[in-house]
Order: structure tokens, then sequence, then C-alpha cells
């Protein structure tokens, strides 16, 4: 039994067909600030935990060229608003090209939003993580096309 090989065919097989977003690959739009200053992990095992789940991603998804993994970078919602914005730990976005890598992603820019997102847990974030992120994320993903 070939194990490698069989996953790569089965993956082949049953990965699913995303089609493409209809939006342009954008990898910096002025104006939109693409870092805060704020350290990526609170902790070292906070960070631990988005490396491995992105790694896993990566190498799922590597045979897609139409799926993007965002990692701890702004998603922006609302055109001309800079503080319409998340910055989830990981988010996967289908029918975008994975290449080039992005400072931030523009949902209007792209014709898209992230189909998921990843948020680890840490004392300090917590709250904040489980009750107005989860908000903000369901209301980014409603208004996405209006502007």
């Amino acid at each position: 039994m070939d194990t490698i090989n069989d996953f790569g065919f089965k993956q082949r097989k049953y990965m699913p067909v995303f089609p493409k977003a209809n939006g342009k690959t954008t990898v910096y739009i002025e104006g939109y600030p693409c870092e805060d200053d704020e350290p990526m992990s609170a902790t070292g095992f906070h960070g631990e935990q988005i490396a491995a789940i992105y790694e896993q991603f990566k190498r799922y998804f590597a045979i897609n060229e139409l799926v993007h993994i965002g990692i701890d970078s702004f998603i922006y919602y609302s055109e001309g608003d800079i503080t319409k914005c998340v910055a989830p730990d990981i988010y996967v976005v289908f029918g975008v090209a994975k290449y080039p890598l992005r400072r931030s992603f523009y949902t209007w820019a792209e014709g898209t939003a992230p189909v998921a997102v990843f948020e680890f847990l840490s004392d300090a974030t917590a709250r904040q993580d489980r009750n107005e992120k989860v908000g903000v994320y369901l209301i980014g993903k409603t208004t996405r096309t209006n502007g």
C-alpha cells in the first residue's frame, strides 16, 4: 500500500472544485493598513497552534490553486472604511488565487470573503474572540458585496 500516492489520488478525486471568484488578486491597496504594531501571538502555545493548523491547511489544499489561506492579517470588508476590518488567526478563502501572498485581504476587490475563520483563544482575548468578533465575521460575510 502506497499511502502517500493513495492520499494524493483520493484528494484529487474527492476535492471539490472551487469556482473562481469574480474579483482580482489584490496584494495591497494604498491607504489600508496591513500592520497594527501588535505581536502576532499572545503566547508560544498560541503561536504553535496557529502554525500547526496553517501548515495542515497548506498541505491539504496544496493541489488547489484557488484556495487562499491567510494567517494573522487584516480582512477588510467595506470599501472606503478602514475601520471595517478583522484579523483572525487563520482564514480560508475558496475561489481566489493562492499566490501572490497578500498583505491584507479586501473582500470587494477579490469578489469573495473567507468561508472559514479560526481564532485561537488566549486569556487576554477570549471574551472578544467568543463574542464581539463572531458578530463582526457574520456581518462582514453578509455585507461584503455592499461596499
